[in-house]
């Protein structure tokens, strides 16, 4: 959610400007700025190069802060950034998915590395901090949707490696979000990085808390979990969208992205799969299957939505696109409608076409930019670690869906016509 504006450029010092506008120069990313003015995108490639992409970007970005934790992102304003730790939380269940699909020792080491660096700047309260990593002299506030993605990280470092320093962590954290917790399940808490102080995407908070439940049975994390979700379920209109998402209050951008409305669906979507209630699930579906219903009038996904559906953006934020494919995706795993199969794939394949695999520069090179155009509302001229994450999830569940399908179809277990099984076939391939 590490958001850029643009009218802060006019802001800066003018080392600042002037270092921009020698990167703005690059002959790299200048390529960028002129293909995404006339709206030329990269073909479509295989999903594994661009997996294996993302992946060795988000390596790259996590080198060159020599921390452990990942570089928020590359903008073309200010270089490389500070590393994030709410998104270097959330990247380490996606190495150790990565390792595992690919056998990779040294992504191993590298998602323990960024566990490692969350315990180090956890803060003394058990929360963690808003905003990018800025040293130890630093005064950082602490965030509840931060402290939630990381929890997530520390969970899944202590599953692969038994090290309870990692779950200890985490209990920590959790003991903070229950006791910030409103007595009608929301948290409200202003952070340095977005206007809001109330979020129905802190449902991807209430699913780190059922994790813990999961690990200790300690019943406060469910409850707390529990809580939250009842007040999610009650943002949520009749049509899918959701009220209190936003991450700004100002008139002139005050929506939902499709970043934050996935983050809803997704946090909903989790808590069914740990608590098996058929409500989270049936909410996750109602926003999944409207958004499904606009790509497929639309043929896109617009950057953000007000609560009639409408929008006039004039871009697509990637991410939300990446993760509206990886819900489609997992919402096929439960009941093998193959429309949201063929969906997922083919909007994977626009952000795929948006990647640049062939850059000399390395923060442009497999990378994932905010907007597309670069220059969209959500963090202008920036690649973005989120984005990669993202993508490399949906992946992974392209992947493994398409296997489970083709074995489906080959055993005729599929309930699917064969034009619908051609057309997802066509669109991996």
């Amino acid at each position: 959610m590490f958001v850029n504006n643009l009218k802060k450029f006019r802001e800066l010092p003018l080392s600042k400007v002037i270092g921009a506008s020698f990167r703005f120069a690059h002959p790299s990313l200048l390529r960028v700025l002129i293909q995404d003015r006339v709206g030329r995108l990269g073909k479509i490639g295989e999903s594994r190069r661009s997996l294996d992409a993302a992946i060795k970007w988000l390596c790259h970005a996590q080198d060159v802060c020599g921390s452990g934790g990942v570089s928020a992102g590359y903008s073309f304003v200010h270089g490389w950034q500070p590393p994030y730790p709410e998104t270097t939380g959330y990247i380490i269940p996606t190495f150790y998915d990565y390792a595992r699909l690919t056998q990779k020792e040294e992504i191993l080491d590298r998602a323990r590395r960024m566990a490692d660096w969350e315990l180090e700047i956890q803060l003394p309260s058990g929360a963690v901090q808003g905003s990018v990593y800025r040293g130890p002299d630093a005064r950082p506030q602490p965030a509840i949707f931060n402290t939630g993605q990381v929890i997530l990280g520390w969970l899944r470092a202590f599953a692969e490696t038994g090290d309870t320093r990692y779950l200890n962590a985490a209990r920590r954290a959790g003991d903070w979000l229950v006791a910030m917790q409103s007595p009608d399940g929301a948290w409200r808490m202003a952070g340095p990085e977005v206007e809001t102080q109330v979020h129905a995407y802190d449902s991807r908070t209430a699913w780190s808390l059922l994790e813990i439940d999961a690990l200790t049975e300690e019943k406060r994390y469910a409850d707390a979990a529990r809580l939250n979700l009842n007040w999610t379920l009650a943002q949520q209109q009749e049509n899918g969208w959701f009220n209190n998402n936003a991450f700004f209050t100002e008139k002139n951008w005050n929506l939902p992205l499709t970043h934050t409305i996935a983050y809803a669906a997704e946090g909903l979507f989790e808590s069914w799969r740990l608590t098996g209630e058929d409500r989270y699930l049936k909410a996750a579906r109602k926003t999944g299957e409207k958004l499904l219903r606009i790509f497929e009038l639309r043929r896109r996904l617009d950057g953000e939505f007000d609560e009639n559906w409408k929008s006039s953006g004039r871009y697509s934020c990637l991410t939300g696109n990446a993760q509206a494919a990886g819900l489609w995706l997992n919402l096929f795993g439960v009941d093998g409608d193959a429309r949201f199969l063929n969906a997922a794939l083919k909007l994977n394949d626009f952000v795929k076409a948006s990647q640049n695999l062939r850059s000399l520069h390395p923060g442009v090179r497999g990378g994932v930019k905010g907007s597309q155009p670069i220059f969209g509302r959500y963090t202008p001229f920036t690649y973005v670690n989120w984005g990669a994450k993202f993508l490399a999830d949906s992946l992974m569940l392209e992947e493994r869906a398409m296997a489970d399908f083709e074995r489906a179809v080959r055993s005729g277990e599929a309930q699917a016509s064969g034009e619908a099984a051609m057309a997802a076939t066509s669109s991996a391939n």
